[in-house]
């Protein structure tokens, strides 16, 4: 499967997924263990393209956040926020991570 789904990737593309790979591997090891981390990334960048993600930084957040909460963008609630009209994807993939890690602080200042 891995095979069939990089093929799909350009040689960019490729570089781009595996380099973020490298990356989750250095910075979370647990996750680097895992021996499908290039297919599920694989898989998190083609759905992040589909969706019409194009910013380099956005992917990568997309990639980091589909390892730490897979289907996460299927959850009803961030699906209407990232199909809403009126944004392009970047602007509201972007705006989604703003409310996330404001989410998060909050609920580390209320600790």
């Amino acid at each position: 499967m891995h095979e069939h789904q990089t093929a799909l990737l350009t040689e960019d593309e490729r570089k781009f997924v595996v380099a973020v790979q490298n990356s989750i591997g250095n910075a979370a090891g647990r996750l680097a263990d895992d021996p499908a981390l290039l297919d599920k990334l694989t898989r998190a960048y083609s759905e992040a393209k589909r969706m019409g993600l194009t910013r380099d930084e956005l992917l990568v957040e997309f990639l980091y956040l589909e390892m730490k909460v897979p289907g996460f963008h299927r959850h009803p609630a961030i699906r209407r926020w990232l199909h809403k009209p009126g944004a392009a994807a970047d602007e509201r993939f972007a705006d989604l991570i703003d409310v996330l890690r404001n989410k998060s602080r909050q609920r580390k200042e209320d600790r």
